[in-house]
């Protein structure tokens, strides 16, 4: 056993030390490529700032030759020369000067020139030669165009590439001759490109902005495209590097790059990397491309040899290593032992600790975790309404039950383990299959729905309920919960109701035919009272005047029935003008506030105009100021005015209007008051609806909500007053809720705050209509619900309207 151990030490120790090498090996290549990266990066900087150099200096020989043209022009003895040469009608063509000026620049120029409008030469020195350039013509035409000093194009003549300045000879502020220095590429290129080398095989180069060559080491190269000899020349090889490079260069672009290419000094035609630096020289509105190349491999050889030097150091180093670890090794391997038996025990001590102490942890941990077991089963089981949470399978249908509150399995006689084997569509009378995959589709869009079904009891008897439908996901799995209200007492007042009017009805019938009791079997006897006499009808005749009589009963029924309809909307009327009278009183102390305000401010303009006219400091442009800041604080009280008379417009068309934006103007109207008592009011919108109906009914819904939540903060809250508006469109409603945090309603009176007349207010301070007519204008005008309850901190209110005017919350 002893003897296993030993081997594995030892196979550790050589698996270090291999570990060791490959560490070494790795550290070494990534120096290596960080030290290569680093001065690849540092060189082509250092190229790039030489050929910007270069450019720069091709740039100041142009700007200095174009001055120094100017500078002749402008010269004393060349204008008293060119002035005589005028007069003497061009007989006189002595110019001195431009043999002084060639003289001292023969090194940069080849010669000067003085041109008629015409291009003909007037003079020229030296003067070996009086002929022109084909294109000098095109450039005269283009100086007088300019009238401007401009660089030819390079052009080609008697073997050499030549450039041209120009420059406009005025007289008599007209422009009478040209002079014009013709140079020589070649001692540009000898000048500022040749004296440039990098390393052994590395050069600078200028092109033109097409590509051109115009300045290179090889001469028979000068003159041709430089894409295009490339791939004359070596058409086998990949040029798309170089042709990048290329692009970048002809758009005017500095930089760096790194390509494949060929020397012109090898004979060989080796293809090799290179890596270049470029930048554009602006000779006027052309530019020029200098560029210079380095060879790639020269560069990095000293970096390589560098790197192998540091290898074999550091491996003569391993080795010494590698040495003293194994004499270590072999000195302390029965220390080692020893003192791992006796860790051994240690840690054996330590783990019971922190066994003990992962025990008290698991046990707190399960603690907690029944402790909020047993607090979410008290407030899944302690709500009133029935709370199912359903499976769903792949086609949307249900499976068995998830989980089922106390009330329930109670209220359907079930045993709770029996329910939660059964299915939904087990304990529902009017759904099916298909109706519940509807249903699904249309949650997946709307988010929740709200619907009336009949659920069965486990005694056969069938419970109406108003089941409210919700989707989320659990697991990564579609989950549906629904939530229902027995609705019994409901139904039963509807058939009470519908029972009502048929007894009524039987009652009618009843009443005429008893009319004909007591006489003989085919005649009645009537008797009337003002003739004191009877009148016998025969069978046939008492029918027919029954059914006229029972027909002018029911006729006078119908208008009795009327008139209390009329009676009803009468009085409904009256409440809803009552409302809109309280409201229009809560409104009028707002605009008072909102116009306290600018009043202040049309004051002190007043006073202003007063003390500047007391002072003589009016003038027409303080008076101006005044009356601008006057006309937009009248112009502010006269939309507040607008804005009450559309709240209190009593127009009938109904129109489709967004509720975000009925809402902000409505609000509007209470701004100053919710700043005077401190109350922040916060829009959450996240869908805006449309609706269909009264705007300005809806508007008076949110002003009776809104102020009644401002009178309960005042009431109730000192401090931190909030009411918060949400408005959340789905397809086939709209959903505004408005909250505050007002410490809520007693449970015994918030059922009763929709009723006529019914107020939380003192004696004197409301009238009991706002929620009344609130709920009536929602449900009978806008066919919407209306819901009240209360929250963490405060009441909500819950408004749910359909979007084409139709309830669709239900179903």
């Amino acid at each position: 056993m002893k003897m296993k151990k030993g081997n594995m030490d030892l196979y550790i120790l050589m698996g270090a030390i291999f570990i060791c090498v490959i560490m070494i090996l790795s550290a070494s290549y990534m120096n290596y490529k960080s030290v290569q990266d680093h001065i690849i990066a540092k060189e082509q900087q250092q190229l790039l700032t030489i050929s910007k150099s270069i450019s720069r200096s091709i740039e100041r020989f142009f700007s200095y030759q174009s001055e120094n043209l100017k500078i002749i022009t402008k010269n004393r003895s060349f204008q008293e020369q060119f002035r005589n040469y005028m007069l003497s009608n061009g007989v006189d063509t002595r110019f001195n000067s431009l043999e002084d000026y060639y003289i001292i620049q023969k090194d940069n120029i080849d010669k000067i020139q003085l041109l008629s409008l015409e291009a003909k030469v007037i003079e020229t020195y030296p003067d070996e030669e009086l002929s022109t350039h084909p294109k000098i013509n095109e450039d005269v035409q283009n100086v007088l165009t300019r009238k401007d000093a401009m660089i030819s194009e390079v052009y080609f003549y008697n073997g050499q590439f030549y450039i041209k300045i120009f420059e406009p000879i005025f007289y008599d502020s007209k422009i009478e001759a040209i002079l014009c220095t013709q140079i020589s590429l070649d001692k540009i290129y000898q000048q500022f490109v040749k004296p440039i080398r990098v390393g052994e095989k590395g050069y600078a180069s200028v092109k033109s902005k097409n590509g051109i060559l115009l300045m290179h080491p090889k001469k028979e190269d000068i003159g041709k495209n430089v894409m295009k000899a490339r791939r004359e020349e070596f058409p086998d090889y990949d040029w798309y590097e170089l042709e990048k490079l290329v692009q970048k260069q002809k758009n005017g672009e500095s930089g760096v790059g790194i390509y494949h290419s060929i020397w012109y000094q090898d004979k060989n035609k080796k293809r090799v990397k290179k890596f270049s630096a470029y930048s554009p020289a602006r000779l006027g509105a052309e530019f020029w491309i200098v560029t210079v190349s380095m060879d790639y491999l020269e560069m990095t050889q000293f970096i390589r040899y560098g790197t192998y030097k540091i290898l074999a150091f550091n491996f003569i180093i391993l080795l010494i290593f590698i040495s003293g670890m194994f004499y270590i090794y072999k000195i302390k391997k029965d220390k080692r032992q020893l003192e791992k038996e006796a860790s051994l025990s240690t840690k054996v001590n330590q783990l019971n600790k922190e066994l003990e102490k992962d025990i008290e942890e698991r046990k707190s941990l399960e603690k907690e975790l029944i402790r909020n077991k047993e607090k979410y089963e008290r407030l899944f089981n302690s709500g009133s309404d029935c709370t199912f949470v359903l499976n769903l399978d792949q086609n949307n249908l249900p499976t068995e039950f998830l989980e089922v509150n106390s009330k329930a399995y109670c209220s359907l006689h079930y045993d709770k383990a029996a329910l939660l084997k059964m299915s939904y569509l087990d304990i529902s009378k009017d759904s099916n299959a298909q109706k519940f995959k509807n249903m699904v589709e249309s949650l997946k869009k709307d988010k929740m729905t709200i619907f009336e079904d009949t659920l069965i009891t486990s005694h056969g008897k069938f419970i109406p309920v108003e089941i409210s439908a919700h989707l989320f996901q659990l697991e990564n799995q579609l989950k549906m919960i629904l939530i229902s209200r027995d609705i019994t007492n409901k139904k039963i007042q509807e058939e009470a109701l519908k029972r009502s009017e048929g007894r009524f009805r039987k009652i009618i019938h009843q009443v005429a035919s008893e009319i004909s009791n007591g006489l003989p079997q085919n005649q009645i006897n009537i008797y009337h009272k003002e003739k004191n006499t009877s009148t016998y009808y025969s069978d046939v005749e008492n029918k027919n005047r029954i059914a006229l009589e029972l027909e002018q009963i029911n006729i006078k029924l119908e208008e009795m029935f009327q008139k209390e309809v009329d009676e009803n909307k009468k009085k409904e009327a009256l409440m809803i003008y009552q409302s809109r009278l309280a409201a229009m009183g809560e409104m009028i102390g707002n605009i008072a506030h909102q116009w306290r305000q600018p009043l202040s401010g049309l004051g002190l303009i007043f006073s202003n105009i007063e003390d500047a006219y007391q002072y003589e400091e009016l003038t027409q442009e303080y008076l101006a100021q005044l009356m601008e800041r006057a006309k937009k604080l009248i112009n502010r009280m006269s939309q507040t005015i607008d804005d009450f008379r559309y709240f209190f417009n009593p127009k009938r068309e109904e129109v489709c209007f967004s509720i975000r934006e009925n809402i902000e103007s409505t609000i509007d109207f209470l701004q100053e008051h919710l700043r005077l008592h401190q109350i922040q009011l916060n829009m959450h919108v996240i869908k805006d609806g449309f609706i269909f109906g009264h705007a300005n009914q809806y508007s008076q819904v949110i002003f009776n909500i809104v102020q009644n939540a401002v009178d309960a903060l005042i009431e109730k809250r000192l401090y931190d007053r909030t009411i918060d508006i949400s408005i959340n469109a789905h397809e086939s409603v709209v959903n505004v809720e408005i909250e505050d945090n007002a410490k809520g309603m007693d449970e015994a009176i918030i059922g009763r705050v929709f009723e006529a007349h019914f107020t939380t207010k003192g004696k004197g301070k409301g009238t009991g209509l706002g929620l009344y007519m609130s709920k009536v204008i929602i449900e009978k005008n806008f066919h919407g619900k209306i819901y009240i309850d209360n929250r963490k901190e405060g009441v909500c209110i819950s408004m749910i309207i359909p979007r084409n005017g139709a309830d669709e919350s239900e179903g």
